[in-house]
């Protein structure tokens, strides 16, 4: 059995985005949200079998999201130790 591998082939690397302006990096970021997003409600949507059901459920999951993301963040904000500053000497 070949060892587990972290990280693909070249060959099976996505394509650099090296070329692009900053604007068109941030649009191919958003369609990669969007398109993750769609993904997440397609499997509530066949969990539910109903549109409105799967757009509510999907909507409570979005907010709890949100909820532990920020609830994440404010935690290792309070962690950090603060930061020394120094006057330039």
């Amino acid at each position: 059995m070949p060892p587990l591998q972290l990280i693909p082939p070249t060959d099976l690397a996505p394509p650099s985005i090296a070329h692009l302006s900053p604007r068109d990096r941030a649009r191919v970021w958003a369609q990669m949200v969007d398109e993750g997003d769609r993904l997440v409600f397609e499997g509530f949507l066949r969990q539910h079998g109903d549109q409105a059901v799967a757009r509510r459920a999907f909507d409570e999951w979005l907010a709890r999201r949100a909820a532990e993301a920020t609830s994440a963040k404010i935690r290792m904000l309070r962690a950090r130790r603060p930061t020394e500053h120094h006057d330039g000497q």
